[in-house]
């Protein structure tokens, strides 16, 4: 396994989990194989698995906790807050087992399911609700200090208010996280994370990162120690298409790594089988 090292000295894994997924209604993957898949991951060196509040309904961070359970010195977690679910969501999470009966039925229902899920997501960057959705994590993960703690794709005029510097502040100083950053969906709102005084942690599209180089905000990052992953590296497949041949994939994680200011390449792994494929590309 390829090491990279960020903040000081903070040791990650090149190849990072994406844990979108896990316990996702449209994942046809058994729980047992995902969780078996996960377990398999830290025995191989990966120790960077990247989450979100609202990834399953919370069931997410539950799977991740019960990890993390077990290899409490092997596993480097960050997860996003910032998203929330509907009101409906948690009737949602107990009706899982008949809506993924339901989306393995066809594609088109799947689709369905997938975008009645999605619509009901809001973003909402109010600190008033940050700091409960900060402490939901810390409980389903099993961390009193969680190991980095991301705003999920706020606007970049979101990053630039300075209630929202104040919060990750206090989230450091009250320890409730060790690191703080932000997941951003582009250039401009990378901009606007860099000019945060605290954040040491940068997840970015693929692209975003492309765009980074020879500007002034990537030596910051240089200067400055901060992690950036790297996400969305493979191709999204067609509604009904398959998904990126093996071979593809394993040149895009090997491109996505090359530049020396990646700390990270985040990839969504559901099966052992996947995950021995991409490891070949960061032996």
């Amino acid at each position: 396994m390829i090491w990279r090292t960020f903040d000081g000295g903070t040791r990650v894994s090149a190849l990072g989990v994406g844990c979108g997924r896990v316990g996702s209604i449209s994942n046809p993957t058994p729980m047992r194989e995902i969780e078996a898949t996960l377990e398999a991951a830290v025995e191989a060196g990966i120790n960077f698995f990247d989450t979100a509040d609202i990834y399953g309904q919370g069931d997410s961070e539950r799977t991740l906790g019960r990890l993390l359970r077990r290899h409490r010195d092997r596993v480097f977690v960050v997860t996003k807050v910032g998203g929330r679910h509907g009101r409906y969501a948690a009737a949602a999470r107990f009706a899982k087992p008949l809506l993924r009966a339901l989306a393995r039925s066809g594609p088109n229902v799947r689709n369905a399911v997938v975008t009645a899920r999605t619509a009901t997501v809001i973003h909402d960057f109010l600190v008033s609700d940050l700091r409960p959705a900060v402490e939901a994590s810390r409980r389903r993960l099993g961390l009193d200090e969680l190991h980095g703690l991301l705003l999920h794709n706020p606007s970049s005029s979101t990053l630039r208010k300075p209630e929202i510097h104040e919060f990750l502040d206090q989230m450091l100083t009250s320890r409730k996280t060790a690191r703080v950053g932000v997941s951003v969906d582009s250039l401009d709102a990378l901009e606007a994370a860099i000019s945060i005084p605290s954040l040491t942690l940068i997840q970015a599209p693929l692209e975003v990162v492309r765009a980074l180089s020879g500007t002034a905000v990537l030596e910051a990052i240089r200067h400055r120690g901060v992690g950036l992953f790297v996400r969305e590296i493979l191709r999204k497949p067609e509604h009904g298409a398959d998904a990126t041949p093996l071979a593809s994939a394993k040149v895009a994680l090997s491109a996505a790594l090359a530049p020396e200011f990646v700390t990270s390449a985040i990839v969504g792994v559901s099966t052992r089988r996947h995950l021995a494929d991409l490891l070949t590309a960061v032996a």
